[in-house]
Order: structure tokens, then sequence, then C-alpha cells
């Protein structure tokens, strides 16, 4: 008699051997990590595991390897896109929706390793919430915190797998070892954005920037709740800053409302969705509080 453990497992090693067709080996000569073939000619990793400069290759589920080319990554949402030679036969990973996703739910992986090969996990969903904003600014629709134990080396960018056997985003390595997803929403919307730009823009304002901490004097005339500002060293010529009007020497104490006490709150401003968005900065110049609106630029 077939017990409902035995149909769990048969299951879930059903899966994992359809979704491994999927995934891939990538090799740097410095760095390792798992990719899956998100669209036709496009394999998506974690870019935190990928080193500047370096050159890859793939390690396909038949053995063989190929040579591939970083075409673009956005490090605020921690997404690599390469590209797969034309011809590869590689299957298409079924991508799913991550926001049917529920606490508990069981989950799995699979990942290739150049060194050892294919290796899998399982485990349940363990945190879930609603968009966040990782510290290098991107944009995440929504944070997925999964206990898949502990993970081997070169998995970053494996799969996280339902119980329907679709893909609902990659799994990537957080604070204190914690195991994180970038959500399937947020990859699908970054490789969109290289489809139809050919690349992964970034947001830009052309600002030398700096954190001052701001005169007591300031905050109380103009009723600050922050202590410190970003003052601006250097506006580029003809840059979206420069066309809105900052000038060198403002200092920027709040933008869309929110008080700016660094640099790098500025910058969490600038991720590919920032592209063409227009942000009201509030600087004080000189002893006056001025607002100023500015259209992200690129580049």
């Amino acid at each position: 008699m077939t017990t409902a453990l035995e149909t769990l497992s048969n299951a879930f090693s059903e899966i994992i051997t359809q979704t491994s067709a999927a995934v891939v080996a990538v090799k740097g000569t410095r760095s390792a990590s798992t990719g899956i073939h998100w669209r036709r000619g496009l394999i998506v990793t974690s870019c935190e595991a990928l080193r500047p400069g370096d050159s890859f290759g793939l390690g396909l589920p038949n053995g063989q390897t190929t040579m591939t080319e970083l075409l673009g990554s956005d490090p605020s949402t921690d997404v690599a896109v390469l590209s797969l030679p034309d011809g590869t036969d590689l299957t298409v990973a079924t991508i799913g929706d991550d926001h049917s996703l529920a606490l508990g739910q069981l989950v799995a992986t699979v990942g290739r390793s150049p060194r050892r090969g294919e290796f899998t996990s399982f485990g349940m969903v363990s945190q879930l919430g609603g968009p966040w904003q990782s510290q290098q600014g991107g944009q995440l629709n929504q944070y997925i915190e999964v206990n898949l134990g502990r993970l081997h080396p070169g998995s970053a960018g494996c799969p996280l797998i339902n119980a329907r056997g679709e893909v609902v985003g990659f799994n990537t390595f957080g604070p204190r070892h914690r195991v994180l997803t970038i959500p399937a929403t947020t990859v699908n919307q970054v490789v969109q954005q290289f489809q139809q730009r050919g690349k992964i823009a970034r947001g830009y304002l052309g600002l030398g920037m700096q954190t001052v901490p701001l005169p007591e004097s300031a905050q109380q005339q103009h009723n600050l709740s922050n202590q410190t500002g970003v003052i601006v060293m250097s506006v580029a010529a003809d840059s979206a800053a420069d066309q809105a009007g900052v000038l060198l020497g403002d200092v920027i104490v709040a933008i869309n409302d929110d008080p700016t006490e660094s640099v790098q709150q500025v910058q969490t401003y600038l991720g590919p969705q920032s592209v063409s968005q227009a942000l009201t900065f509030k600087v004080l110049r000189g002893d006056r509080l001025q607002e100023l609106t500015v259209t992200v630029g690129e580049r």
C-alpha cells in the first residue's frame, strides 16, 4: 500500500526532475551560481554571485558546457541576465505567480554545481511580507523567506519551486544565513526591461553628494526631523539634476516628503523602475527651504 508520505515524496521527485531540465550551472573563473532558463535564450541568476569582469560558462543538464555572456545586471534587485547560445537544447522553466505562496506551503529547489553536479533541497515558506526595498534601493514586489536548510555552494540563483512544479522566484543569501527569494514578479520586470531596451538601466541624477550634519538652527527654523542631510558637491552638465535647477551647495533634506539623511537613501530612488519618474526634492539653499521636481535620467 502506498502511503501519503510516499505519494508526496514521489510527486516532489517528479517536480524536481522536470524543473532541473531548465537549470544550469553558471561558472566563472572566480565565481559560481545556478541559473534558470527564464525566457527563450535568456538565463537568470543571482547578480551578487557573479564577479565583475569574469567570463562565464554554462554547465547544461546533458553534461555539456557552453560559453555565455553577461547581458545585464541589476544589483539592486540581485537579478543578472545571461545569454544562451542559439541552438542550445534547453527547456524553458515554467514560471508561476509568487503571490500564490502562503505560509507553511511546501517548496523545493534544485541547483547545479560545476563540481558537485545536481543537488536539491526541500522545505517550506517561513515568512511572507509585502513589497520591500533592498539595501541597494531595489523595489521587490514581495518579501519571501524560505526554510530550505543549508544551501550548497553555487546555489545562489537556484529556483524556488512550488507544489505545482512552477518556478516562483530564485533563492539568494540574506543576512544571518537566511535564504531569501527574489520573486518571479520582480525578475519578470527586470527581464522585460532588458528585452524592451536591450539593457538593464539605472536611474541617474548627475550629482556628486556627501552626507553632512544639519545645523540645529535649520532644523528648528524649517521643522526638520532629520539631523543630517545630503550636500550637493557637484552637478553634471545637462544632467537630470542640472535641468531641474539643483545647485552646488544645495542640501537635500527630503525626497517625496521622506526625510533624507544619507547618500545611500538618495540612491534608493535610482533603481531601474525609477527612470523617467519625477521626484520632489526639498533642499536647503542658504537659509531658505526650496522644492524642486527632478525627473530621473538613465545610464
